[in-house]
């Protein structure tokens, strides 16, 4: 495996959830989902903070490969070529269940559906859809 040339530049990249540490090394590049739309970043990017939206957070390494994630609400921090994101989850798309996706998809629909006036359930259960969605998006992709 190729590890770039000497003077390849390259990016710091920490991915935390609360239960830890998802991801933690060098790339060449990395693209994540803000809430203004994606944001790539590469070496020398200017210094950044911005809100994330859930959505697929992809890291391409030094030797081409690429790391791909379904990642929740979080943040992005940019500063002196290290990449820090925080999310609330965060999972590889070679770790995704399809399967298991398709019956949270499925349990979260049934409960937007049960939720009726009450905001709060309304509210937990449409945050589990998104999810659900964005996962089984990332897995579709990253199969394709």
């Amino acid at each position: 495996m190729s590890t770039g040339s000497p003077d390849q530049k390259r990016v710091g990249v920490q991915v935390l959830t609360p239960e830890g540490v998802v991801h933690d090394g060098v790339a060449a590049m990395v693209v994540a989902p803000s809430v203004g739309g994606e944001v790539g970043i590469l070496p020398r990017h200017v210094p950044l903070i911005a809100a994330l939206r859930p959505g697929s957070t992809r890291i391409k390494m030094l030797d081409d490969s690429e790391v791909v994630m379904a990642t929740t609400e979080g943040y992005i921090a940019v500063e002196d070529d290290r990449v820090l994101i925080m999310v609330e989850q965060a999972e590889l798309a070679g770790d995704i269940d399809r399967a298991r996706a398709e019956l949270a998809l499925s349990a979260a629909q049934e409960a937007v559906e049960a939720a009726g006036d009450d905001e709060a359930a309304l509210a937990a259960a449409t945050a589990a859809l998104r999810r659900a969605e964005n996962r089984l998006k990332v897995v579709d992709k990253a199969a394709s």
